[in-house]
């Protein structure tokens, strides 16, 4: 009877341990990932590529303007 006894404590023991960690995981889960992770990510990335087009549109119109000017330089009507 005793073997029984302390195997059942044993077995309960294991369980009401086992759901207290299944409950701190998940609160920790919760605590360190926010609801609008993909929100955020997509609003991150919609930011880079604003500032990836502004700086392309910059390159550009800097390159067109360097052009113009090589084209001034050599005589070469513009384009």
């Amino acid at each position: 009877m005793r073997r029984i006894f302390w195997g059942l404590v044993g077995v309960g023991l294991g369980v009401v341990v086992g759901a207290q960690v299944v409950r701190w995981a998940n609160r920790t889960k919760a605590k360190y990932s926010p609801p609008n992770l993909a929100r955020e990510a997509g609003g991150k990335i919609a930011g880079f590529a604003d500032r990836l087009r502004e700086t392309v549109q910059l390159g550009l119109e800097e390159m067109d303007q360097a052009e113009a000017e090589i084209r001034a330089e050599l005589g070469l009507p513009p384009q």
